[in-house]
């Protein structure tokens, strides 16, 4: 029987390395990059490495340093590509129209970032996307512009158009010039948003894809879905998905049970909310310890790094009282909310 492993929220190390790669492009010495992503050799196998939020920034931050790059997220963003993905990009591109490949996407999107998630949600003749952040992620315009960039250009490549949303939220300040973002995206951009959205027409959905091939799609799609398969038996994803499935549920104003998620997990993982237990206990941990490490995570990284008002914090968080939320904080950190903010800002 495996030994249970960490779980990591973060970047598939695949898709992380373009920022290492950018830098070798130019004749430059990547290891300053390399040693900030974490990755140590790219050269290895990188199918079960994972870089975190943290790192993918710093990462980005020193190459933007060596590459003299203020724009550094929007550069390496706009290089994505199928290969960077692995199978599920040659899955995504080989798809018939853009809906297939949207609808395979948020389905199997966790293969190469588990960091966060994203929804999508026809409302007349608009998409509205919305990244859903599952771990405290950097107020950091480099990373922001790299996650965000990459998606738009990736959909660009892949149709063959210079596809133009209808208005970009982000959740980060300004750069010093921003002109450069916005002519890559072709719309306003809402800087400093409370988190991460898009608004793009619907007749998207409709275009075709001139790289259609229905049978590299049916062979990518078979080996993503064995990809999920040994991700789980190499790398169990248990937590990371439970993480995933409680923040959800918590930005929705609700405390989850076990039982609640059962359906969501039985697709998933193709787990019992018995088996789901017994996976915890081996890793030392019952249900309840996650949803509070969820929680917690969630409402310091918010204290420390917003200025959501505490009342908001508190119902993202799913506190049917803000002063239940400053009993557990107090609990966590010996402070106040109000201290641990003003902590942050003093630091910064």
């Amino acid at each position: 029987m495996l030994a249970p492993q960490p779980a990591t929220l973060g970047i598939q190390a695949g898709y992380a390395r373009l920022v290492a790669d950018h830098v070798r492009a130019l004749d430059l010495d990547a290891q300053p990059v390399i040693a900030a992503l974490g990755l140590g050799n790219l050269d290895g196998d990188l199918s079960h490495q994972w870089v975190s939020p943290e790192r993918l920034t710093a990462g980005l931050q020193r190459a933007g340093e060596l590459c003299r790059d203020p724009h550094i997220g929007l550069t390496i963003g706009q290089q994505l590509r199928p290969a960077n993905l692995g199978q599920l990009g040659y899955a995504l591109v080989s798809c018939t129209r853009l809906e297939d490949g949207l609808a395979l996407f948020e389905r199997l999107q966790t293969l190469v970032c588990t960091a966060l998630v994203t929804e999508h949600r026809v409302k007349g003749d608009v998409i509205e996307s919305r990244y859903e952040a599952l771990t405290p992620l950097p107020r950091d315009v480099q990373f922001w512009s790299f996650t965000m960039v990459g998606r738009l250009a990736f959909s660009r490549w892949v149709c063959g158009r210079r596809l133009v949303p209808l208005h970009v939220a982000m959740p980060c300040p300004a750069p010093a010039d921003p002109q450069a973002l916005l002519d890559y995206f072709g719309c306003a951009i809402t800087f400093d948003a409370p988190e991460a959205t898009e608004r793009v027409p619907a007749e998207w959905l409709q275009l075709p894809n001139p790289n259609a091939d229905a049978g590299m799609h049916q062979l990518m799609s078979a080996l993503t879905a064995q990809q999920w398969a040994d991700r789980e038996r190499l790398q169990p994803t248990l937590r990371p998905l439970l993480e995933q499935a409680i923040a959800r549920r918590l930005l929705a104003g609700e405390v989850p049970l076990l039982e609640a998620l059962a359906p969501e997990l039985e697709a998933t993982l193709g787990l019992s909310v018995r088996q789901v237990q017994r996976r915890l206990g081996e890793q030392g941990l019952a249900f309840k310890d996650v949803v509070e490490d969820v929680r917690r995570s969630q409402v310091l990284h918010e204290l420390r790094h917003t200025q959501l008002p505490l009342g908001e914090v508190a119902r993202r968080a799913a506190y049917a009282e803000a002063s239940s939320m400053h009993r557990a904080v107090k609990r966590w950190t010996g402070l106040t909310p109000l201290a641990v903010r003003e902590g942050a800002a003093a630091r910064g």
